[in-house]
């Protein structure tokens, strides 16, 4: 199996005001994440990650502002955008196979009509069965999706979106209901994708991961203004930075101590920064892992 190199997209959020229907999100928003980079996106549970993502896969139409992909508007963008929702989003009652699930991802739309049409040719067939290889799913090609597993659901997903062959790749909890072998397999596939130049741009709530995968992190908190932080996480992800993302959801375990703001840990969230994130953290070594800085 091989991957063929790509020109990276850029993205450009310019003054953007997003939200639904009774509910604004971000107010004014402007962002750029570079081309080419493995990106990840985090905060807490309505902190607008998910809402992000769906303003630059053009699924969100902005109230004002502008945003753009390699210098497009999403519209535009779509031929080489794969996006990857997450997976509660989906009706797995449809009778489709796996295979017919994956090969959806070739469809090319025309941003005039929004009318999808299936162009089967070799190259198709070629990028479904390379994009089913590259997750693991090839053995579940004639399976209905309705039968598939959480894990299977999301790597499915996955496969979809990498039928594309993007150069963007759009991914909303992707590692979510895998196992701790099939999640270092993703991260092998999105690095790989980007060392060939792919943008990778991704939500997670596993801060363990940051550190060792991500070149770039975007700290989300809506209540906060929207975007708190953003840069190597190596130099920027500290305490104060933490609590400004997740707020009160919040409680930081640091080799032993516990910090919160009321001295109640049971009103909290918990994410454990192990000794592993802190080491990184502290020294801002990445002689390890999977680590990618910026071109």
């Amino acid at each position: 199996m091989s991957i063929a190199r790509v020109a990276g997209a850029n993205v450009s959020l310019r003054g953007v005001t997003v939200g639904y229907p009774g509910l604004r999100v971000f107010d004014d928003l402007s962002l750029e994440i570079p081309a080419g980079v493995f990106t990840g996106i985090i905060g807490g549970n309505g902190s607008g990650k998910s809402t992000l993502l769906k303003t630059i896969a053009g699924l969100l139409k902005p109230v004002r502002g502008e945003v753009l992909i390699g210098g497009e508007p999403p519209q535009s963008a779509r031929a080489y955008l794969g996006y990857m929702p997450q997976v509660n989003n989906v009706d797995w009652r449809f009778p489709i196979t796996v295979r017919e699930l994956v090969s959806m991802g070739r469809y090319q739309f025309s941003w005039h009509r929004r009318l999808g049409s299936l162009i089967r040719n070799r190259d198709d067939r070629d990028a479904i069965d390379s994009a089913m290889e590259m997750m693991g799913v090839q053995d579940l090609r004639e399976r209905q999706i309705h039968e598939l597993s959480g894990g299977q659901r999301k790597r499915a997903l996955i496969a979809r979106a990498l039928a594309r062959q993007p150069r963007i790749l759009l991914l909303d909890e992707p590692s979510a209901a895998l196992d701790v072998v099939l999640d270092d397999q993703l991260f092998d596939v999105l690095c790989d994708l980007t060392d060939l130049g792919t943008s990778v741009v991704m939500t997670t709530h596993d801060l363990s991961t940051v550190i060792e995968h991500y070149a770039e992190v975007i700290c989300v908190n809506s209540a906060e203004g929207g975007i708190v932080a953003q840069g190597d996480p190596s130099l920027i992800l500290n305490e104060d930075v933490l609590r400004r993302t997740y707020g009160r959801e919040l409680a930081i375990l640091s080799r032993g101590d516990v910090h919160d703001d009321d001295g109640n840990l049971e009103d909290h969230h918990t994410f454990r920064l192990g000794d592993e994130l802190q080491l990184h953290m502290d020294d801002h070594r990445h002689q390890q892992g999977h680590h990618h800085r910026r071109p």
